[in-house]
């Protein structure tokens, strides 16, 4: 069995078109506003919503073309903004885009937005114990620590696990604590 890294990694109902991965991909910032190019791909290849190489092409090309703004210049962690052009383009087109994949690579891409913004709120810190690690763990609100938990784990590979699991959901471990204690 012989892979094509180009063409490999999308399911086979994905989007090929490059109109149609524009169209995509403007929907997501547009619903999305403030999505970074590194959001943006990783919704779409999570969903196997287009090849990555297309949609990273496509993604540049709509910079270029002036249908998406890169606040603060270039960099694939600037925030990204549909311009009146994009907008423009998804009043005609916005119709044919299958629901079933934007749906799905909505899902990613809300979920990518979310995972930033408790990792910008949160902190889940990984560091090196006597032949182990610790995953500590801080619940910030307005700035204010609310929460702190300092877990011994067995190693880089189970902290990294469970650190990303608080980030995708850091109110989870909250709520589950407090109902186990109240």
């Amino acid at each position: 069995m012989s892979l094509d890294p180009f063409r490999d990694g999308a399911v086979s109902a994905s989007l090929e078109n490059p109109a149609d991965i524009d169209l995509l991909i403007v929907t997501l910032v547009e619903k999305l506003d403030g999505l970074t190019k590194t959001q943006v791909l990783d919704a779409i290849a999570q969903a196997g919503a287009a090849r990555f190489f297309d949609a990273a092409q496509c993604l540049e090309n709509l910079v270029t073309r002036g249908a998406l703004h890169a606040e603060g210049g270039a960099g694939d962690d600037v925030p990204l903004h549909a311009t009146a052009n994009g907008r423009a383009a998804l009043v005609v087109l916005g119709d044919n885009l299958p629901r079933s994949i934007a749906e799905r690579t909505m899902r990613c891409a809300l979920r990518a937005k979310t995972r930033r913004v408790n990792a910008a709120e949160n902190i889940a810190e990984i560091r090196k114990t006597d032949g182990a690690c610790a995953l500590d763990i801080n619940i910030t609100v307005d700035g204010q620590s609310l929460f702190r938990l300092s877990l011994a784990v067995e190693d880089e590979l189970q902290a990294g696990q469970m650190r990303a699991r608080f980030l995708a959901e850091p109110e989870g471990l909250y709520n589950a604590v407090l109902a186990a204690l109240l």
